[in-house]
C-alpha cells in the first residue's frame, strides 16, 4: 500500500485513467469496480476522457449498492448515471432489478460478481474510505467483515446494503483510493498504523492487495 499526498482528486484521476488506458489498449479484458459518494465525479471524468474505441473490453460494476427501487435516489449506479457517466462501448453491470427481493438481489449480485471476476484479466477498483474506516459497503464490525461469501447483504440504517467482501477485494489487481477532506484524517492515521484489525477498520484490507494507492490531502507530503 502506498500513501500519496494530493491536494485534490486530479492526480488520482490521471493515474487511474492512465492505468485503464494502458490495460485496455493492450486489449486486456478489464473489470473496473466503481464507488459512490465523492468518487462519482472522478469516475464521470475518467470515463469521459477514455477513448470510446478502447472501451469495448471494459466492464464496469459497482463495488457496493444500496437496495431499493431501480431508480431510487440513493442508488450508487443511479447517482453515477445521473451525474453524466457515459458507458460508451463498455458493459455496465447493474445490481438492482425490478420486483426483486433483497435476498434475491444479493444472490444475483454474488453470481454476476463471481462471473465478472472470472471472465476479466485485470480487476481495477476505485474506492473511497469513510471517516469511520469503512471501505466499499463494509462497515466496521458489521456482518460484512465476517461474511464467508463473495457478496454480503445486511441492514445498517438508513440502508439495506449489498457489498463485495474481502474475499472479492483480495482478488483485485490494483486499487486506487480517493480519500479527501479533513474528516478522513483520523481514518488515514489509523490506516497507516499496524495494530488496527480488519473488523475495526475494514480499509485495512488495502494492505493485503498486490497494488493499492491511497490519494489524500490529509497525508503528509
Amino acid at each position: 500500500m502506498k500513501l500519496i499526498h494530493a491536494s485534490d482528486q486530479h492526480p488520482a484521476i490521471a493515474v487511474l485513467q492512465k492505468r485503464l488506458e494502458e490495460e485496455l489498449t493492450a486489449s486486456k479484458r478489464v473489470l473496473w469496480l466503481v464507488s459512490g459518494g465523492s468518487n462519482i465525479s472522478a469516475s464521470v471524468q475518467i470515463m469521459h476522457n477514455l477513448d470510446a474505441t478502447i472501451t469495448s473490453h471494459l466492464t464496469i460494476m459497482p463495488v457496493d449498492e444500496r437496495y431499493g427501487l431501480v431508480d431510487h435516489p440513493d442508488s450508487n449506479i443511479g447517482t453515477l448515471l445521473a451525474a453524466g457517466f457515459n458507458i460508451k462501448q463498455a458493459t455496465l453491470i447493474t445490481i438492482l432489478q425490478p420486483d426483486t427481493s433483497f435476498e434475491a438481489t444479493a444472490d444475483r449480485f454474488d453470481y454476476i460478481a463471481r462471473q465478472a471476476f472470472s471472465s476479466n484479466e485485470v480487476i481495477i477498483a476505485q474506492l473511497g474510505i469513510g471517516a469511520d474506516g469503512h471501505i466499499a459497503g463494509i462497515l466496521p464490525d458489521s456482518p460484512a467483515v465476517a461474511s464467508p461469501d463473495f457478496v454480503a447483504a445486511y441492514s445498517s440504517q438508513p440502508y439495506q446494503r449489498l457489498t463485495l467482501t474481502d474475499h472479492a477485494l483480495k482478488r483485485v489487481s490494483a486499487a486506487y483510493v480517493l480519500a479527501f477532506g479533513e474528516d478522513k484524517k483520523a481514518a488515514l492515521e489509523q490506516l497507516a498504523a499496524r495494530l488496527v484489525s480488519y473488523a475495526d477498520q475494514p480499509a485495512q484490507i488495502l494492505k493485503e492487495l498486490p497494488e493499492a494507492y491511497v490519494f489524500s490531502d490529509q497525508i503528509t507530503a
